[in-house]
């Protein structure tokens, strides 16, 4: 949604009513046709298969013609920025977790009445609908699904006498231990993200290993209140399972600066030969198996430790939301069931959030773990009404889990300020 060059006086309307449609070109009324802009997060790379979709679009639909717009990383605080000075994109693509913090000030159109009257296909079978629904409404549509699953090398297994990947998180451990051990030790078992940032991966396996140990770092109790849902005893043994793969060599060392699952020196690590396992999303594994196979290195993915436990891996993904301001809610709403169809995800390298859509994608046999793991999976959304932040949580997470790797503190001590931490972000 391009702002037009306004006048004055429309200037100064957008600034006193930032939520009034004050942006948008082209109209209903035969002007020409109407342009939205639709706005994604993720890296050019992986998102050729939607520039296609796109394409599609505009080509079977000249009244209606959909500029795509690449802002990465994502920045919900930018859109927000915008959509409350009545610019901003006219589809926003939206991480799961960051739905409410859109809706709560009402920066999104809520959906309601198109799904009533005009429903995508496969709308009754939609996943991480706890997160796109507020107070009653849904705010945005849940686009695709994802989940992170354990990627690995078949041949550096077999090479240290591993028959199949582990299928819990002791397996892990002591696999990537004797992987590391294997022969000259060129090859590590388990390369993951260890950085104290507040976005830092190492968020997500944290989670994974409490979940499926029987915890969660907060819950809601039976009178309705929230608080902490893991034990001090628990959480230090979390954080001596992750320092315990640094001190027997499972991981790198190196690896305790490294921030994101995509780092070069794991997805290389890993086409290369020299990472035997790691964990990635399906958007990031499907380019990289093919990267691997030009070195002459295999990949598959298998199910996460525990992975088809219920609620033992998060159920993540991108929803689509309509911004209040645009001057086409209706064509918006059309384009949105456009990219929710199978025709979309013909080209677009990710799972569909619809169970229906999702029955018609054809999967190869190396990445059906993910379709396997996405039924049992479960989104933040479980962190979500306590009134404290996600971002909080993660920040005295994955620090602490950071400065025990460094040697700055106990995992006893680390585990205390984290609850410490919990109590004072459901305080806030």
């Amino acid at each position: 949604m391009k702002l037009p060059k306004p006048t004055l006086a429309a200037l100064a309307l957008c600034l006193v009513a930032p939520l009034t449609a004050c942006s948008g070109s082209g109209s209903d009324s035969g002007s020409g046709p109407v342009k939205l802009v639709l706005r994604q997060f993720d890296p050019e790379s992986e998102t050729k298969g939607l520039a296609a979709a796109i394409h599609t679009w505009n080509e079977r639909h000249p009244h209606i013609q959909v500029e795509l717009e690449t802002l990465s990383p994502n920045n919900v605080q930018q859109f927000a920025r915008e959509a409350n000075s009545g610019s901003g994109p006219d589809i926003d693509q939206i991480g799961y977790s960051d739905v409410q913090f859109l809706a709560r000030p009402r920066i999104l159109l809520p959906l309601d009445s198109y799904l009533d009257k005009d429903p995508p296909a496969g709308a009754s079978g939609l996943l991480a609908t706890d997160a796109t629904r507020f107070e009653g409404k849904t705010w945005a549509m849940p686009w695709t699904a994802d989940t992170m699953a354990l990627v690995h090398n078949p041949k550096a297994l077999a090479d240290a006498g591993i028959s199949h990947p582990p299928t819990t998180w002791e397996e892990l451990a002591s696999d990537a231990k004797r992987i590391s051990a294997h022969g000259s030790g060129a090859t590590k078992g388990f390369c993951f993200p260890g950085s104290g940032s507040v976005t830092s991966a190492q968020w997500f396996a944290i989670n994974y290993f409490l979940w499926s140990h029987g915890s969660t770092l907060v819950k809601k109790d039976a009178d309705g209140n929230w608080t902490t849902g893991v034990s001090r005893r628990q959480l230090t043994r979390t954080i001596d399972y992750f320092a315990g793969l640094f001190r027997s060599g499972a991981t790198p060392a190196g690896n305790k600066a490294v921030q994101d699952y995509s780092d070069p020196t794991i997805v290389n690590g890993l086409a290369r030969g020299s990472c035997a396992m790691s964990y990635l999303p399906p958007s990031t594994f499907a380019p990289l198996r093919q990267q691997a196979k030009k070195s002459g290195t295999e990949l598959r993915a298998a199910v996460m430790p525990e992975g088809l436990k219920t609620g033992a891996t998060h159920l993540g993904g991108r929803a689509l939301g309509i911004n209040r301001n645009t001057a086409h809610p209706g064509a918006a709403w059309k384009v949105v069931k456009y990219l929710m169809s199978a025709t979309t995800f013909k080209t677009y390298d990710q799972l569909p959030a619809s169970k229906a859509t999702l029955a018609t994608v054809d999967v190869p046999a190396s990445q059906k773990a993910y379709t396997d793991q996405l039924p049992h999976a479960r989104s933040f959304g479980r962190y979500l009404g306590s009134g404290a932040t996600i971002t909080s949580f993660q920040e005295v997470v994955d620090q602490n889990f950071s400065a025990v790797y460094s040697g700055q503190r106990s995992s006893e001590d680390a585990a205390g300020t984290i609850l410490d931490g919990l109590d004072q972000a459901l305080e806030d």
